[in-house]
Protein backbone atom coordinates (compact mmCIF):
# COMPACT_ATOMS: atom_id res chain seq x y z
CA UNK A 1 0.00 0.00 0.00
CA UNK A 2 2.85 2.29 0.86
CA UNK A 3 4.10 2.07 -2.61
CA UNK A 4 0.64 2.57 -4.23
CA UNK A 5 0.92 6.29 -2.33
CA UNK A 6 4.31 7.00 -3.21
CA UNK A 7 3.05 6.67 -6.92
CA UNK A 8 -0.09 8.86 -7.19
CA UNK A 9 2.05 11.77 -6.71
CA UNK A 10 4.72 10.84 -9.51
CA UNK A 11 1.69 10.77 -11.80
CA UNK A 12 0.47 14.05 -10.71
CA UNK A 13 3.85 15.43 -10.95
CA UNK A 14 4.10 14.04 -14.47
CA UNK A 15 0.58 15.72 -15.87
CA UNK A 16 1.87 18.94 -14.69
CA UNK A 17 4.89 18.95 -16.27
CA UNK A 18 3.66 18.28 -19.35
CA UNK A 19 0.93 21.13 -18.63
CA UNK A 20 3.07 23.59 -17.74
CA UNK A 21 5.14 22.44 -21.24
CA UNK A 22 1.84 22.95 -23.18
CA UNK A 23 1.49 26.69 -21.76
CA UNK A 24 4.78 27.56 -22.23
CA UNK A 25 4.94 26.57 -25.44
CA UNK A 26 1.90 28.40 -26.46
CA UNK A 27 2.93 31.61 -25.16
CA UNK A 28 6.10 31.63 -26.80
CA UNK A 29 4.23 30.91 -29.94
CA UNK A 30 1.42 33.35 -29.04
CA UNK A 31 4.44 36.33 -28.03
CA UNK A 32 6.57 35.15 -31.46
CA UNK A 33 3.35 35.50 -33.39
CA UNK A 34 2.39 38.90 -31.42
CA UNK A 35 6.05 40.33 -31.86
CA UNK A 36 6.04 39.52 -35.82
CA UNK A 37 2.77 41.05 -36.25
CA UNK A 38 4.17 44.38 -34.42
CA UNK A 39 7.22 44.29 -36.93
CA UNK A 40 4.35 43.76 -39.86
CA UNK A 41 2.97 46.47 -39.49
CA UNK A 42 5.77 48.87 -38.07
CA UNK A 43 7.36 47.94 -41.47
CA UNK A 44 4.61 48.36 -43.66
CA UNK A 45 5.33 51.67 -46.20
CA UNK A 46 3.95 54.82 -44.55
CA UNK A 47 1.56 57.31 -46.39
CA UNK A 48 3.04 60.96 -47.08
CA UNK A 49 1.36 63.60 -45.64
CA UNK A 50 -0.33 65.12 -48.79
CA UNK A 51 -0.89 62.13 -50.72
CA UNK A 52 -3.28 59.57 -50.88
CA UNK A 53 -3.77 55.87 -52.29
CA UNK A 54 -5.23 57.41 -55.40
CA UNK A 55 -3.05 59.56 -57.51
CA UNK A 56 -6.63 61.27 -59.02
CA UNK A 57 -7.34 64.59 -57.43
CA UNK A 58 -10.53 64.62 -55.44
CA UNK A 59 -13.55 66.63 -56.68
CA UNK A 60 -14.00 69.78 -55.28
CA UNK A 61 -15.73 69.58 -51.78
CA UNK A 62 -18.05 72.39 -50.41
CA UNK A 63 -16.54 73.19 -47.27
CA UNK A 64 -19.05 74.74 -44.31
CA UNK A 65 -17.49 78.34 -43.94
CA UNK A 66 -15.83 79.55 -40.75
CA UNK A 67 -18.50 82.14 -39.78
CA UNK A 68 -21.94 81.53 -41.77
CA UNK A 69 -24.45 83.64 -43.08
CA UNK A 70 -26.91 85.13 -40.29
CA UNK A 71 -30.21 84.46 -41.34
CA UNK A 72 -33.72 86.04 -40.01
CA UNK A 73 -35.99 83.86 -38.28
CA UNK A 74 -39.51 83.99 -38.68
CA UNK A 75 -41.28 84.58 -35.10
CA UNK A 76 -42.98 81.87 -33.85
CA UNK A 77 -45.65 83.45 -32.26
CA UNK A 78 -46.69 86.78 -33.41
CA UNK A 79 -48.86 87.06 -30.24
CA UNK A 80 -45.61 86.45 -27.86
CA UNK A 81 -43.25 88.91 -30.09
CA UNK A 82 -45.61 91.71 -29.82
CA UNK A 83 -45.98 90.93 -25.75
CA UNK A 84 -42.35 91.04 -25.65
CA UNK A 85 -42.22 94.55 -26.91
CA UNK A 86 -44.28 96.20 -25.15
CA UNK A 87 -42.31 94.92 -21.83
CA UNK A 88 -39.38 96.43 -23.30
CA UNK A 89 -41.15 99.64 -23.33
CA UNK A 90 -42.71 99.35 -20.45
CA UNK A 91 -38.87 98.99 -19.00
CA UNK A 92 -37.30 101.52 -21.18
CA UNK A 93 -39.66 103.88 -19.90
CA UNK A 94 -39.34 102.82 -16.00
CA UNK A 95 -35.25 103.79 -16.80
CA UNK A 96 -36.64 107.33 -17.15
CA UNK A 97 -37.36 107.78 -13.54
CA UNK A 98 -34.97 109.22 -11.81
CA UNK A 99 -33.28 106.43 -8.80
CA UNK A 100 -32.67 104.20 -11.04
CA UNK A 101 -29.21 103.42 -12.49
CA UNK A 102 -29.63 100.07 -14.35
CA UNK A 103 -31.86 96.98 -14.41
CA UNK A 104 -31.74 93.70 -16.06
CA UNK A 105 -34.71 91.25 -16.91
CA UNK A 106 -35.14 88.22 -18.34
CA UNK A 107 -38.33 86.40 -19.76
CA UNK A 108 -38.60 82.55 -19.40
CA UNK A 109 -40.83 80.24 -21.18
CA UNK A 110 -40.38 76.33 -20.66
CA UNK A 111 -36.80 76.68 -19.42
CA UNK A 112 -36.00 78.80 -22.79
CA UNK A 113 -34.82 82.14 -22.63
CA UNK A 114 -37.35 84.36 -24.81
CA UNK A 115 -36.08 87.76 -24.28
CA UNK A 116 -33.07 89.62 -22.43
CA UNK A 117 -33.17 93.23 -21.67
CA UNK A 118 -30.50 95.78 -20.21
CA UNK A 119 -31.36 98.60 -19.09
CA UNK A 120 -29.17 101.94 -18.40
CA UNK A 121 -25.50 102.05 -17.22
CA UNK A 122 -23.30 100.10 -14.97
CA UNK A 123 -22.62 103.12 -13.52
CA UNK A 124 -25.10 105.90 -13.21
CA UNK A 125 -22.60 108.75 -11.85
CA UNK A 126 -20.09 107.69 -14.60
CA UNK A 127 -22.45 108.90 -18.82
CA UNK A 128 -19.32 107.06 -20.62
CA UNK A 129 -19.95 103.67 -18.61
CA UNK A 130 -21.37 101.03 -20.52
CA UNK A 131 -24.40 99.35 -20.83
CA UNK A 132 -25.00 96.18 -18.14
CA UNK A 133 -25.02 92.33 -19.18
CA UNK A 134 -25.98 89.37 -17.96
CA UNK A 135 -22.76 88.83 -16.03
CA UNK A 136 -23.49 92.47 -14.19
CA UNK A 137 -23.97 91.82 -10.22
CA UNK A 138 -26.52 94.73 -8.18
CA UNK A 139 -26.97 95.72 -4.67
Amino acid sequence: MKTRARQQPHLLKGKKKWLLWALSGFLFLFSVTMTGCFLWQYYLPKLQNGSSKSEVPPAQVRMCPRLPELVPLAHPLPVLKEALEKVDGILRKAMLAPGLAAMSALVIHNDTVLWTGNFGRKNGSDPNSGTPNEHTMYR
